[in-house]
């Protein structure tokens, strides 16, 4: 693939060998731009991937302070703000005063409208296209102009197309604002998809956390309901069993009620 002419000469920009750290491109609270992707993830070892908007941000403002609170005290990790808002300044109404890294907004991402905001130039994010790079975006990902294989590295030193905000939603299976999905780089692989806020609440993200890092799943699985609950399904077997051989073996079966009958005769004195 072409490299785009602002990238000729500086082919170490974005390299890793990551397949999705290497196709976003990021900013830094402040707005730099992240550069040398590779240096600044040393020692990372999972992504929150946190896709928002300004509408409705009034109503889990709980929910970014643990985001917040989860950012500086888990260094091995980062928390990155993708925006599916269409003005700059709505981003920036977000994040402000969040120490979030984020996607870059000059993407040419084709998100609708959402709400209703003091401006109605909508055109004004779509103007200007971080270093000229063609961005993949949504339509492409579905269509799969691109196969992006998770799960394995890649050649650092071959040039992909950079994925759009729109692009990744679609790779974190975004249906509506606020979704989180948790990468973990060791692997390259997602480990879940619209995770629960709650999952970042003072008395849970230090389990789930250690469970993250640890490359694995905080979702609930059938397996995890059945090991909770392995007790209460034996009894139940059990009783239905039961059930069975009275209602087709006939009485004699019908032990429990002799069985008590025995108890309380001892308990009253008689036996």
């Amino acid at each position: 693939m072409d490299i785009p002419p602002d990238l000729v000469g500086q082919s170490g920009l974005y390299n890793s060998a990551d397949p999705l750290l290497r196709r976003i491109r990021l900013e830094e609270p402040s707005g730099k731009s992240i550069d040398d992707v590779e240096k600044h993830f040393e020692g990372k070892e999972v992504l929150v991937l946190y896709a928002g908007s300004e509408y409705g941000e009034n109503n889990i403002r709980g929910f970014h302070r643990d985001l917040t609170t989860f950012a500086q005290k888990y260094k091995s990790s980062s928390v990155i703000y993708i925006s599916t808002d269409v003005l700059p300044q709505q981003a920036n109404n977000v994040l402000q005063g969040k120490p979030w890294l984020r996607m870059t907004f000059f993407d040419n991402s084709d998100f609708a409208p959402v709400g209703e905001p003091d401006e109605k130039d909508w055109s004004v994010g779509l103007e200007e296209v971080k270093r000229g790079e063609d961005f993949l975006q949504a339509g492409e990902v579905e269509m799969g102009v691109e196969k992006i294989q998770f799960g394995q590295e890649e050649n650092e030193n071959d040039y992909v197309r950079p994925l759009s905000r729109a692009g990744l939603t679609v790779l974190m299976n975004v249906f509506s604002t606020p979704s989180i999905s948790i990468y973990h780089i060791p692997t390259h692989t997602f480990l879940a998809k619209n995770v629960n806020m709650s999952s970042f609440k003072p008395e849970n993200i230090d389990r789930n956390y250690q469970v993250w890092k640890g490359g694995k799943s905080t979702s609930v699985k059938i397996s995890d309901i059945i090991d909770k609950m392995k007790w209460t399904l034996l009894l139940l077997l059990i009783a239905v069993g039961y059930h069975l051989a009275v209602r087709f073996g006939g009485e004699q079966y019908n032990f429990i009620p002799r069985v008590m009958d025995g108890i309380n005769g001892r308990l009253s004195g008689k036996i």
